[in-house]
């Protein structure tokens, strides 16, 4: 009978024998595996150094697009939009240092600026969608025709009837356009800066959405987005011509040109301009005004979709 002492040394020597092959096997190992990664240390900080230079790099070739773009683009724009009045729509996240670069850049070009009108997410919020319709139904101008459907949409027309000049037909009064305006403010729904003057209506208009999601967009910025490609069209539809605008990140599909960019119809009405953070966009945004206001339009910059960098009819 084999007793407990037995079993106890054969385990042990199980044991033994394990580490002593590991031990072995490690040591037979160790220089070649060692060899290998340091070499892949080696190759992999090379590669960290080439791409930290050509991104060095490629960030001086935009600076210096950006700087050409500041000094040659007031001459380009100069008197382009002579008599012609601007509405600038913005969001929450608009960046405001792009606003007021545009701003400076719609100056040169003679342009009004009518008022900045900053449109909130509440216009969208479907939990709000009765008080918006009973909104719109209270102060629904004279002699405007609203579109059915969503409350949103609806919304979006009558903002836009209130705020720009039709290319034919008769005005909103100024009295019934600022009841509506007021109204909305009074509801959160948006905010407008006349400048401090009396409100005056639009023949163009510049939609600035901010940067996309960088995750697919939850319920509530989908809707936003929604809200502000519907504004735009109903400036399109109403004034002589509108752009929507926005940073790099915009022309992906989660973005508010990206999503224009994807809806054909609207895209072959109303411009748009992915790269208006960057000096050639915010030049690309006020020719492309000036391409609406002769009747055309197109989809510009850098990113997906984009036919060309700038109006190549507006430019002459």
């Amino acid at each position: 009978m084999v007793d407990f002492r037995y079993h106890l040394v054969s385990i042990i020597a199980v044991f033994l024998a394990l580490a002593v092959g590991i031990v072995l096997g490690t040591t037979a190992l160790k220089g070649p595996v060692l060899d290998d990664l340091r070499d892949n240390i080696k190759r992999l900080s090379s590669d960290k150094r080439v791409l930290e230079s050509d991104v060095g790099v490629l960030r001086g070739q935009v600076q210096v697009a950006d700087d050409f773009a500041a000094t040659v683009g007031p001459g380009l724009v100069r008197g382009r939009l002579v008599d012609q009045r601007v509405l600038l729509v913005t969001t929450p996240d608009t960046p405001a240092d792009v606003v007021q670069r545009l701003l400076t850049l719609l100056g040169e070009s003679g342009a009004t600026v009518t008022g900045q009108l900053r449109l909130l997410p509440t216009i969208s919020d479907p939990e709000r969608a009765k008080v918006v319709e009973d909104l719109v139904a209270q102060v629904v101008p004279a002699g405007v025709d609203l579109p059915d459907g969503e409350a949103v949409d609806r919304a979006t027309a009558e903002l836009a009837a209130a705020l720009v000049t039709p290319a034919r037909g008769k005005s909103v009064e100024i009295s019934e356009a600022q009841a509506v305006v007021s109204a909305f403010e009074e509801a959160d729904l948006v905010q407008f800066d006349s400048g401090g003057g009396t409100l005056r209506q639009a023949t163009l208009a510049v939609v600035m959405s901010g940067p996309a999601p960088v995750e697919d967009p939850e319920d509530s910025q989908a809707e936003q987005r929604d809200a502000i490609l519907s504004l735009a069209a109903a400036l399109d539809d109403r004034a002589r011509g509108a752009v929507v605008a926005g940073p790099t990140t915009s022309a992906t599909e989660r973005g508010v040109v990206g999503a224009l960019r994807g809806d054909s119809s609207r895209a072959a009405e109303v411009s748009g301009v992915d790269n208006a953070d960057r000096g050639v966009g915010q030049v690309a945004v006020v020719l492309a005004l000036v391409e609406q206001a002769r009747g055309g339009s197109g989809q510009y910059g850098a990113g997906p979709r984009a036919t060309a960098p700038l109006p190549a009819a507006a430019a002459s």
